[in-house]
């Protein structure tokens, strides 16, 4: 009876505190951490009302960042071509209305179909240990005009089958994750009509930590 008074208490005590030692000689002592996922919680880290981004040419502070905004050819492959870490999205001939501190083009072929993509800067807040988790980053797109969007973009969510966003982590060091967000339709692509035009009223990048 006092034996399982005692195993009762430890048991008890790993419910509370998140760790267990245990003192039956058969099993191994063991300590185990809390789920880092289950305290962890969204916070906004950067936010825009319109077309403002900060470019990539070597942007100030470590904070997270809204790095570029632009259209991609709704013919190429989001999960394959976004997981290229360009620094100049601008350049590329799939690339269509590219925004950002270095440059501006807001044209875009009428009825030409395309992807929308942010691309984003997060930090080690998102960090578990010494690894970068690309699901703790998201980004929220609010879209009106010839088409509407209010939904979030997040990596690991990229087949487009429940009408979210994705994400592709493009590159990550030692300071920095770069995330490449992108929109589908799941139809035929977002597009303009003659003379249309769409506005990005909000994008918001948050990190989980």
């Amino acid at each position: 009876m006092y034996k399982a008074i005692i195993m009762f208490g430890l048991v008890l005590g790993a419910a509370v505190s998140g760790w267990m030692i245990s003192t039956n000689p058969d099993v191994v002592n063991e300590i185990r951490g809390n789920d880092d996922e289950g305290v962890l919680s969204w916070h906004v880290v950067a936010e825009s009302k319109g077309l403002d981004a900060v470019g990539e040419a070597s942007p100030a502070g470590s904070e997270c960042l809204i790095l570029s905004v632009f259209l991609l050819d709704y013919g190429e492959d989001p999960g394959t071509v976004l997981a290229n870490n360009a620094t100049d999205w601008s350049s590329a001939a799939t690339v269509h209305a590219y925004v950002d501190s270095d440059d501006f083009s807001s044209d875009c072929k009428s009825e030409d179909p395309f992807y929308f993509v942010v691309r984003a800067r997060f930090n080690t807040s998102v960090k578990d240990g010494a690894d970068f988790i690309g699901s703790r980053c998201r980004c929220n797109l609010t879209v009106s005009g010839d088409e509407s969007i209010s939904d979030v973009g997040q990596v690991g969510d990229d087949d487009g089958t429940d009408n979210n966003g994705g994400g592709v982590v493009s590159t990550n060091g030692t300071e920095y994750i770069y995330i490449n967000f992108w929109w589908d339709d799941n139809s035929d692509g977002y597009r303009l009509t003659d003379d249309g035009s769409i506005t990005l009223s909000e994008i918001k990048i948050s990190a989980k930590y």
